[in-house]
């Protein structure tokens, strides 16, 4: 049922979503000697904590209010994203990172938020799908429906769809998951810097909810794309574009913090 050009897709993307950002955070580690690695562990577990726990709990109570319009749909699940996620990282900063004053541990905070994301929303993911692939061409479909469903006719229809639907997914689709979650992490990176500023400049504090609102936007194409309101293509073009903004944006604060930065401590 399923080719071995798309199982081997979904081990190697798999991999890779895995492997990129060890990778980063390796090299990142080995140019900038200064920097500590256990900032790009909290980076993870911010994640985990407020993204994966905290706005999980509050989908399940607001989803089923929202999710009758595109549009309250649409602007609640971008808020959540970037008020969660935000809040997050500036929590971070302001408490268990508070004595940490360069930005480059505001950048490795970053691959570690947007790592732990990559593994777990790809990496993971795909070597699951790999695996039943294996079991379904191993064991029939007809059986891996019976064995899934546990004899439940409704269960086995949902089960039966779903793998048919994995099973025809081309391999581009598959391989874009590298490159969603490339950008995702070089969105999270530039996030992480622009709000270790808000919490280490004085009068910057302002760009913490403008790093919410500029989380928000990012996010409304692949939720317009999830209510079947834009194609794929046009969530890419988006996402790069606004990604691309994000790190420019990123770099001048990078600059700024350094320098306000290396002047207290030198004062």
């Amino acid at each position: 049922m399923f080719s071995d050009t798309i199982i081997a897709s979904m081990i190697i993307c798999g991999l890779l979503c895995i492997i990129i950002p060890i990778a980063a955070m390796i090299i990142y580690k080995k140019k900038n000697k200064d920097v500590r690695i256990s900032s790009f562990f909290i980076g993870a577990a911010v994640f985990f904590l407020f993204a994966l726990v905290l706005e999980q709990i509050m989908h399940y109570f607001m989803l089923p209010i929202v999710s009758g319009s595109t549009v309250t749909y649409v602007i609640y699940g971008v808020l959540a994203a970037g008020i969660f996620e935000e809040t997050g990282r500036f929590a971070a900063f302001k408490t268990v990172m508070k004595n940490r004053n360069d930005p480059k541990d505001a950048v490795m905070f970053g691959l570690g938020h947007g790592g732990l994301e990559a593994v777990i929303l790809a990496g993971v993911l795909l070597l699951s799908y790999a695996a039943t692939a294996i079991m379904t061409n191993k064991m029939g479909l007809e059986t891996m429906v019976s064995m899934s469903s546990g004899g439940n006719a409704e269960t086995a229809e949902l089960v039966r769809a779903q793998l048919e639907t994995m099973a025809s997914v081309g391999t581009g689709m598959i391989w874009i998951n590298v490159l969603e979650r490339i950008i995702a992490m070089t969105f999270h990176t530039a996030m992480s810097v622009m709000v270790f500023e808000s919490a280490r400049v004085k009068g910057k504090g302002y760009l913490y909810p403008v790093c919410i609102l500029f989380h928000a936007l990012l996010d409304v194409a692949p939720a317009l794309y999830q209510r079947q309101a834009i194609p794929m293509p046009a969530v890419y073009i988006f996402m790069t574009l606004f990604t691309a903004a994000a790190v420019y944006f990123a770099v001048k604060s990078y600059k700024r913090t350094r320098a306000v930065c290396a002047g207290e401590e030198t004062s």
